[in-house]
Parts: C-alpha cells; sequence; structure tokens
C-alpha cells in the first residue's frame, strides 16, 4: 500500500508525537508499505513579531491555511493519475485534517482526550484551555467524531471519547491498538551505560529515581520531589528528571524542600540515553494524574526498570498489569513506601521478571499489522 503519514507541525514541539509518527513510520516499511510523511511547513511563522506575541496565530496560518491546500493538491494529484492512497493521521489533536482527505481511506490515532475534555468544562483532566484553546477543541472533537477510522491507544481512552462524540449516528470502525515502543528499548549494555555516566557526570556513582515525562501539571512532578523528601532518611539518592525543564513552581518546591542538590535535570535524552537511564535506575516513577495511555511505563519495564505509577486508568488497568507497583498520585508516603519495598531483593527480582513478560503484550510488529488492518477495512 502507499501509505501517507500526517505529522506534527515542528514548532509546537510535541516530542512524544514526533517519537511515534516515526515508530509507526518504521513499522509500516518494515511491513513492506510505501511510506511519504507530511507536515506543515514553517512558513508564516518565520516571520518574527515577538514584540506583538502573534507567532502563535502565524503557526495556525501555517496549519489550517496552508497545510490544508497542499492536501488537497496532493490528494487531487494522486486521484487524476490513479495512484492509491491511504492516509494515517498520527495524532488526534490533527483531526482538522480528515475535511480534506477521503474518510473512507483515513484513519486518526487517538492519543488521549484530555484536552479536548478541559475545552468541554471537565475539571478532573489537569488541563488547562484558553478561550482560543476552547475553540480549537471543539473542532477537533467534532473532526474526530465524523472520522469512519480511528485507533486509541487504550480502552479508557476509547471510552471517554465515545462518551463525548458529537456524531453518534455515523458507522465507525473505531476500535482500541495500544502503543508499541521501539526494539531499542532493552536493558542497556556497559559501553552505552558507561558513555551515559561521562556524558552526564553527576550521574556517577549515584542511585537514582528516574521520571520521564513533560512539565505538564498533570504528569504530577511535585510528588517526585515529595517522595524524594520522606525518603531523604533511609534513602542516599537522586531523582532525574528527563524531559523538559522543571517548571518555577517545581523548582519553588525543590528549593522549598532544601532536595536541591539532590536533583537532576537531562533535557530530553536521546533514545540511547533513556534506555541506559531506565537500565540503571532503582525505579521508574509515574504519578501522573491523568494519560491516555503511559508510554514510559512498558518503555521502562522493557529495559528492566521496576515501575511504581498512579493507581489510576488505564496505567493500572491497562498498561502496568500485575507488574508494576501502585500508589496514589496524591499521597508521596504512598509511593515511598512502594520504593522501600524494592529494597527486598527478591522482591524486586520479580517485579523486573513480571515488567518484562508485561512489556510483551505491546508487541511491536502485532500493533503494527493492527494498524494495516484498520487501513484496509
Amino acid at each position: 500500500m502507499n501509505i501517507i503519514l500526517i505529522g506534527n507541525y515542528k514548532p509546537d514541539n510535541q516530542f512524544s508525537m514526533r517519537i511515534f509518527a516515526e515508530l509507526i513510520e518504521e513499522g509500516y516499511k518494515k511491513s513492506g508499505q510505501n511510506v511519504f510523511v507530511m507536515r506543515p511547513n514553517i512558513f508564516f511563522s518565520k516571520i518574527n513579531y515577538t514584540k506583538l506575541n502573534t507567532n502563535k496565530w502565524l503557526g495556525y496560518l501555517d496549519k489550517f491555511v496552508l497545510f490544508p491546500m497542499k492536501l488537497l493538491v496532493v490528494r487531487g494529484k494522486n486521484f487524476l493519475l490513479r495512484h492509491p492512497v491511504h492516509y494515517h493521521i498520527c495524532d488526534h489533536s490533527n483531526a482538522f485534517y480528515l475535511h480534506f482527505l477521503p474518510k473512507d481511506k483515513t484513519i486518526i490515532s487517538c492519543h488521549d482526550v484530555l484536552a479536548i475534555q478541559s475545552g468541554l468544562g471537565f475539571t478532573d483532566t489537569y488541563c488547562s484551555t484558553t478561550k482560543s484553546g476552547v475553540v480549537l477543541q471543539k473542532i477537533i472533537l467534532n473532526a474526530l467524531s465524523g472520522a469512519k477510522k480511528l485507533a486509541a491507544v487504550s480502552d479508557f481512552t476509547l471510552n471517554q471519547l465515545i462518551a463525548i462524540d458529537v456524531k453518534p449516528n455515523i458507522i465507525k470502525n473505531w476500535k482500541v491498538i495500544h502503543n508499541t515502543f521501539s526494539k531499542k528499548f532493552s536493558p542497556s549494555n556497559e559501553d552505552n551505560i558507561h558513555k551515559l555516566t561521562t556524558k552526564f557526570g553527576q550521574l556517577k556513582g549515584k542511585k537514582i529515581i528516574l521520571h520521564v515525562g513533560s512539565s505538564l501539571e498533570r504528569k504530577n512532578r511535585k510528588l517526585l520531589v515529595k517522595t524524594l523528601y520522606e525518603l531523604q532518611n533511609d534513602w542516599d539518592g537522586v531523582v532525574v528528571f528527563a524531559g523538559d525543564s522543571l517548571s518555577e513552581e517545581v523548582l519553588e518546591l525543590i528549593e522549598k524542600l532544601k532536595v536541591t542538590d539532590k536533583i537532576i535535570q537531562i533535557y530530553r535524552p536521546d533514545n540511547e540515553d533513556i534506555v541506559a537511564l531506565y537500565s540503571i535506575c532503582q525505579a521508574m516513577i509515574f504519578p501522573s494524574y491523568s494519560e491516555g495511555f503511559g508510554w514510559p511505563i512498558i518503555e521502562a519495564q522493557a529495559c528492566g526498570a521496576p515501575v511504581i505509577t498512579s493507581n489510576k486508568a488505564p496505567m493500572m488497568t491497562e498498561v502496568g498489569g500485575n507488574a508494576a507497583l501502585y500508589a496514589d498520585p496524591d499521597d508521596p508516603i504512598s509511593f515511598a513506601n512502594q520504593f522501600r519495598k524494592l529494597n527486598n531483593e527478591v522482591f524486586r527480582a520479580d517485579v523486573i521478571r513480571l515488567g518484562f513478560e508485561n512489556a510483551k503484550r505491546f508487541n511491536f510488529e502485532n500493533t503494527i499489522n493492527q494498524y494495516i488492518e484498520l487501513i484496509q477495512k
């Protein structure tokens, strides 16, 4: 098949969505499909009117005016040349582009509906939405609701989407296709670990609790700082935040609790570094309030890291399975107590073993095959 992947606008810095698109592209190619990636070009946003704070709006012109025109041109060209083409919108936040594509030959990956729910007034998403964001999220929901073919990354996300679907009478093929991870995620060898500790010298000889994720409120980074504070009398280690820079609010908490010397930030590590971090940490703690899936959980387990995560769906019900430890995301003491259980080497080894088994459920080839089946239906 010929498949065009619709990717994200680079200035939006949707890091996890870039990784997802690259992963799907790799999978399609390995399965023998012809793949081409399209994303909005940076044109209007090159004009720098920082004093007027118009960059966001100039970006909207790139995304919502120029790119749809490009899609129509490509679609028309393929029609005239009689080239059969399927389309995969890799990020549900780009569902608007469905209006310019053939619905029966286009699939959308829906990673969560948290921002949409926030735009609709839901208060339990831990997402904030501006006035323009409310309008945008309603546009996204309207487009998603018109999708004939859609893959949600979890049952939890699919059920949330169905609950807010504004076009329930349309015949749809919506299903769950769980996220997968690259085969690069496996226990790191000594050479790569040495490269990591050489590159980040502050890691040498340190016991590590790892957090992987963004600085969004729902990622609950404050919990890690509070957990470290609870552990400081009986654990001599550091918390490593891998991902976006820490927010001012988190930095203030770190200063208040006087744990500055036990915090290490690594800004958006590459795959090799993140695999090494997963491989050497004593635990990967993922205390999110809300997720569509919870990618770092299975990545960490595939690398042999014990995982402690929130006792909420879908982390607890679908992703971590019986292989993770769970705690209340509002209770740092409960996370600290779960971490202390890992001091028992027999218990720790069993958690790691179960983690390897759990990660196998999210098989790379199986996920790609499910997407291909959805495209062909």
